[in-house]
């Protein structure tokens, strides 16, 4: 059965307007000073307590939203957080990122990622896929952990240590063989200037990853390439480390950062 032009027009719409009103929800929070109970936040919106419902469900699900537990209000949840902190950030650094990752990725046709810090710690924001199909790829928005992961030890290491500590401390309680050999995690990739992983969070997989910093010569995003791991020249001292941390450091020099000003 054949649609007609004007129903597909007509389903757009609807569906267009379906993101615009629930977005009302997510508007009507932003301005809020605090949590909102369903009946207060729907009127904001100017709909139904139960129609808003139906949004904020989704919503919760996606980490737009966030239900407190003993109340049952509605907030701005994690992932709105991470959004506001990564639009502010990548307004320069994604274009700046765009040229040194892409030539990354030519060069070893291997999947290459940019990185930044958010409330649930390190994610990607920027990313070249391999040309050919790999086993693993990694989602724009992946959070990676601070203690398994190439990306999470560069942040682990150069990050300030109070920013850090809850979400080590959760995955030490998780993976306490990792949260032993942390001290090694920050030692290594502050005396190499890259941290590679050896494929404990994805397996048969390794990474390196090296640093970006901004013109106060404070950490701002992450550079990483992956790929199978016995075909990845994991020394810190090689060749593919040496093109990542060269990548990070061509970011870097773009966003003013200068080696000889941050000493």
């Amino acid at each position: 059965m054949s649609v007609s032009n004007d129903d597909t027009d007509n389903t757009q719409q609807r569906s267009i307007q379906s993101i615009e009103v629930g977005f009302r929800l997510i508007r009507a929070l932003e301005t809020a000073s605090a949590p909102l109970p369903l009946k207060v936040l729907a009127e904001k919106a100017g709909m139904t307590p139960a129609k808003a419902h139906l949004y904020l469900v989704s919503f919760v699900r996606l980490g737009l939203v966030a239900q407190d537990a003993r109340t049952s209000h509605y907030g701005l949840g994690p992932y709105a957080m991470q959004l506001g902190q990564a639009a502010i950030r990548q307004a320069d650094l994604l274009s700046l990122a765009h040229g040194p990752l892409e030539a990354l990725q030519r060069r070893y046709e291997l999947p290459v990622y940019l990185s930044v810090w958010g409330a649930a710690g390190p994610f990607s924001v920027l990313k070249f896929d391999a040309e050919l199909p790999t086993p693993l790829t990694i989602k724009m928005g992946f959070a990676f952990p601070l203690l398994g992961t190439a990306t999470g030890r560069i942040f682990l290491a150069l990050m300030p240590e109070n920013a850090t500590r809850k979400l080590v401390e959760e995955e030490a309680r998780l993976h306490p063989e990792l949260g032993a050999r942390r001290e090694n995690f920050v030692s290594d990739v502050r005396k190499s200037g890259v941290a590679i992983s050896e494929g404990y969070l994805f397996r048969g997989f390794s990474a390196i990853s090296a640093p970006v910093f901004d013109h106060a010569g404070k950490l701002a995003a992450a550079v990483t390439m992956i790929g199978v791991a016995n075909l990845m020249d994991r020394l810190p001292e090689g060749e593919m480390a040496r093109a990542v941390r060269d990548a990070g450091a061509a970011i870097s020099a773009s966003l003013g950062y200068s080696l000889k000003a941050a000493e």
